[in-house]
């Protein structure tokens, strides 16, 4: 079934103001089904709403036609009644519910990423923040490879560490798919019932947007995505993030005890901080430059094996 995604200013009558001030509760109370089509109408800012609509049944436009005034205006009125005005057609697109991924993300000198790698229906925001993580997971690897100081083996961790990333993505937008199904299923109505009492469990909320985020990703043998520490260096105070601008790896010494790197110091940046935030006891944490934990001296292997292992 086809979707289409629009961003809408409305000019909005009486009463059909109360029947969209209606709408600013649970998201579950968003979706309608009505005159042929199915919309969510999602508030923004101001008086800026998001629509997103779709035929019940039937073929749409064809998917390089230009979204109208016109055709927003016909499903506004459809489903919201012909008193609902629009007032600007901001931005406008559309989109498949389509859910795919490329079996490999390496094919010799050729690698996918973003939406060339894998693609899903845009609910939930997370396509942008999955294929920055894909560029930003490749490019200091290939950085490695040109320069020719890449371990052996490094770019093949790309596909390794990518690739189960937006095989999870794509299960959990295809179950938000059900959920967000326009039909009047009472099985799916009781699905969505249940979720959206499990939602209001503190645990279940900080476990979905730890995905929806994608700050929960971890990598097999690599540490946590590393927190953005209030540090004091000789230079003053800073965020972690801000010693990582050069792209290259960092080696954080907590201890304020002076670490080598050996002969990376053209790829690994050490620096010796202070900081008031809880590391779990870590004296010293090793960064890649995508900005996950490498090595720390919890680990209880040798900050050398890390090293090799990661910047040659």
């Amino acid at each position: 079934m086809g979707k289409y995604a629009k961003r809408v200013r409305r000019e909005i009558s009486a009463a059909s103001a109360i029947s969209v001030i209606e709408t600013r509760g649970h998201f579950s109370q968003y979706p309608r089904t009505a005159g042929g089509y199915f919309s969510i109408l999602h508030p923004l800012d101001g008086d800026r709403y998001r629509l997103i609509f779709g035929r019940l049944s039937g073929d749409g436009p064809d998917r390089e036609a230009p979204v109208t005034a016109e055709e927003v205006r016909e499903v506004l009125h459809a489903v919201y009644g012909r008193e609902t005005e629009l007032g600007e057609l901001c931005a406008a697109s559309r989109f498949s519910d389509a859910v795919r991924q490329v079996e490999r993300y390496r094919e010799g000198r050729v690698f996918f990423a973003g939406d060339a790698a894998h693609i899903h229906a845009p609910i939930g925001g997370q396509g942008v923040n999955l294929g920055i993580q894909d560029a930003v997971n490749l490019g200091w690897k290939l950085a490695a490879e040109v320069r020719g100081w890449a371990p052996a083996g490094l770019l093949d961790t790309y596909h390794d560490e990518r690739h189960p990333v937006a095989a999870r993505v794509l299960e959990h937008t295809r179950a938000q798919a059900v959920l967000m199904n326009p039909g009047q299923d009472e099985e799916v109505a009781a699905v969505r019932t249940l979720t959206t009492e499990l939602l209001r469990l503190p645990d279940t909320n900080r476990y979905l947007s730890g995905v929806m985020s994608g700050l929960d990703t971890q990598y097999p043998g690599v540490g946590p995505r590393m927190i953005d520490l209030e540090l004091t260096t000789e230079s003053g105070p800073t965020l972690a993030s801000g010693l990582m601008h050069s792209g290259r790896g960092l080696l954080l010494s907590l201890d304020g005890r002076q670490r080598s790197v050996g002969h990376r110091s053209d790829r690994v940046e050490h620096v010796a901080a202070k900081t008031d935030e809880d590391v779990a006891g870590a004296e010293a944490l090793l960064v890649r430059p995508d900005g996950y934990v490498a090595w720390s001296t919890t680990d209880g292997s040798p900050l050398e094996t890390a090293l090799t292992r990661w910047f040659g």
